[in-house]
């Protein structure tokens, strides 16, 4: 862990030298400098949207970052380091691919359509709940990995759709606020339930086999069932997610469209 955090180190330097842009520069219309409350910024109805998709996002990205290599290991009976690789694998192109497609799908559609990018996140999201599904149920290894690699590239188109959307809806003297606002219901409510939840059911139903299988103790098959059948939960929030950013994409115009006629009248 201490040799992973050496590029980290090296990188500080750069990051000393680089000029930070000036809020605003690349907006249509310069709005004054006023921060206002973050009560001013709760009023945005996009953003109830939006906060409510960064809980569910967080859920799903932490319960699968939890028990991935746990779920690896109990059902496909990999070795530590074994399970860890095909993490590894799914979290790499998955990452790469899901955080290029939504940057790229994002650039081209925002020109024809202002809520173009969160419908089209509400889209990639739900065609990624059936690749969860089958995933948590695939018998064959590869096809596993497989699955699980498509379902977090379809969660990773997330950020660049959603994150730009908030700067489209807020003006630049409150993005910071925000910003603070979304991460922190992002991870007290996503982050903090994702891991407690998934591990509460992968133990419930793993109880719930040993009972069927007529056994006293937790043996491998039940842990192995129990987890299996509480990765299930990811499609579901999976669908939740997709259901949230399209009601966002329904309120975005107006909020937009309010944004940009507050400025001109600043102006």
């Amino acid at each position: 862990m201490i040799a992973a955090a050496a590029p980290a180190l090296l990188l500080i330097p750069a990051l000393m030298m680089l000029h930070e842009p000036e809020r605003g520069a690349s907006e249509t219309h310069r709005e004054p400098v006023h921060t206002g409350s973050m009560w001013v910024v709760l009023k945005i109805p996009t953003l109830w949207w939006i906060i409510a998709s960064g809980a569910l996002v967080n859920f799903n990205m932490y319960a699968i970052g939890t028990f991935m290599p746990a779920m690896f290991g109990r059902i496909y009976h990999l070795n530590v380091g074994a399970a860890g690789i095909k993490t590894g694998i799914v979290y790499l192109i998955g990452g790469i691919a899901g955080g290029l497609l939504g940057g790229f799908s994002g650039d081209h559609i925002i020109h024809s359509h202002k809520n173009g990018r969160l419908w089209m996140c509400a889209a990639f999201t739900l065609i990624g709940a059936p690749f969860a599904y089958y995933a948590s149920i695939a018998a064959d290894l590869s096809i596993a990995v497989i699955l699980w690699t498509v379902l977090y590239a379809s969660l990773n188109t997330y950020y660049g759709l959603v994150y730009s959307s908030i700067q489209d809806i807020v003006k630049p003297s409150q993005r910071g606020t925000t910003m603070a606002l979304y991460f922190m219901a992002m991870y007290l409510c996503g982050a903090s339930f994702g891991s407690i939840i998934t591990g509460g059911l992968s133990d419930h139903y793993a109880r719930l086999a040993a009972e069927a299988a007529g056994s006293a103790v937790l043996t491998e098959a039940a842990r192995a069932t129990g987890i299996q059948q509480a990765m299930i939960v990811i499609p579901i929030v999976n669908v939740a997610l997709a259901f949230v950013l399209f009601m966002g994409s329904r309120t975005i115009l107006a909020d937009i469209g309010r944004r940009q006629k507050a400025a001109a009248v600043a102006v």
